[in-house]
């Protein structure tokens, strides 16, 4: 019987996105696979619940060691590991020297590197393709995250479908409304928080869309006279600066940015927000969309990417490329109590569709009707 091994060099502290997947999927396959498992962490990982069934493996080296944790995963990690096992990795963080006995399977989160590359280090970008190229033809089958990730990688890698399974997302169970007084006060006050408020989750890059959003908001606070902050929860990334926006805005002092927020604060501030903003420009999922609707907030996105396979009937969809889109969105529901509600109740249905466990069983599922040992 092949074993399984899990290449989470990934997940990182202070995780967004794909750091999420990588352990509220895999921890929940590792705990149910019949299979020995092994997952491989950067040194300072976060803890990684793999309910005592797997090996957990911490490399030399610390996620922020970039050349020395791409090497070990380029080259040592399919030399050690790669052996009559099954490699699971995420997108294009692939070993190039893999045993003839390794069956491999990327987990593909998205294409932004094709369909965005402007917002990536072009040399991110070279090598991220490199490794495209190579597992193009290495794979023996993919797995995705949605139905629009799958139809990209039909498009722009020219993988047939069927060797392109979907196991999407979900949001985690913690997330509910948060009824706390005592807790909504202690996260206001530890954030400095507005009565009321609208609220994007994410990191600051070009793809999140922040300009947009930043400058949507601003327009509604001089036309329409908004009582709202705008609060604005994430790291700063790579090519955004928001100081530049600020500059030119006529209301900077209604947008704030309040960094990253550790996972036992956020049910309560997304449930203490009027509106979840999520207009980006690109998504292979959207995770945060799930986790404003079952905190019970209404959630405007993007009409594009995967964001209405995701958000299904409890979300208002907008251009997310018109300002005056997204600002007609925001006022929609913030004028219409009625309507907030129905995205609430909506939301909640809709967020019954997706569940880790179901996932990860859904994984296990593919992997012991498709692996040939």
């Amino acid at each position: 019987m092949k074993s399984i091994v899990i290449n989470a060099l990934q997940y990182k502290q202070n995780s967004s996105g794909i750091g999420v997947m990588i352990h509220e999927l895999f921890s929940r396959f590792v705990a149910i696979t019949p299979r020995p498992s092994t997952v491989i962490l950067p040194r300072d990982g976060p803890e990684f619940k793999a309910s005592g069934k797997a090996k957990i493996v911490p490399i030399p080296w610390t996620y922020g060691q970039t050349i020395r944790r791409l090497f070990f995963q380029s080259v040592w990690l399919g030399r050690l590991y790669g052996k009559n096992s099954i490699l699971l990795t995420t997108d294009s963080k692939t070993p190039f020297f893999l045993p003839k006995s390794c069956t491999l399977i990327p987990l593909v989160t998205d294409l932004a590197v094709f369909r965005m590359p402007e917002v990536y280090q072009w040399s991110r970008v070279l090598w991220w393709k490199l490794q495209y190229r190579y597992l193009c033809k290495r794979a023996d089958f993919f797995l995705t995250i949605s139905q629009f990730t799958k139809e990209e990688m039909i498009d722009v890698l020219k993988i047939p479908a069927e060797k392109i399974y979907v196991v999407p997302c979900a949001a985690s169970p913690r997330f509910a409304p948060m009824t706390d007084h005592t807790q909504k006060d202690t996260v206001r006050e530890k954030y400095r928080l507005p009565q009321k408020f609208l609220l994007f989750v994410g990191n600051n890059n070009p793809r999140k869309n922040l300009k947009r959003i930043m400058q949507a908001f601003d327009i509604l606070k001089d036309q329409e006279k908004i009582p709202h902050q705008l609060i604005i929860a994430g790291e700063q990334g790579w090519k955004f600066k928001p100081e530049d926006v600020l500059r030119i805005i006529q209301h900077p002092d209604a947008i704030r940015f309040i960094g990253f927020v550790p996972d036992e604060d956020m049910p309560t501030l997304y449930s203490m927000a009027d509106l979840f903003l999520f207009p980006t420009l690109y998504e292979g999922f959207g995770i945060p969309v799930l986790e404003a609707q079952m905190c019970g907030t209404p959630v405007l996105t993007s009409g594009s990417s995967s964001m209405r396979e995701v958000g299904g009937q409890g979300a208002v969809y907008v251009n997310p490329y018109r300002e005056a889109d997204i600002g007609a969105g925001i006022l929609e529901v913030l004028k219409d109590p009625r309507a907030a509600q129905d995205l609430i109740a909506k939301g909640f249905e809709n967020v019954k569709r997706f569940s880790w466990d179901s996932s990860a069983q859904l994984l296990n599922t593919i992997i012991e009707e498709e692996v040939k040992e």
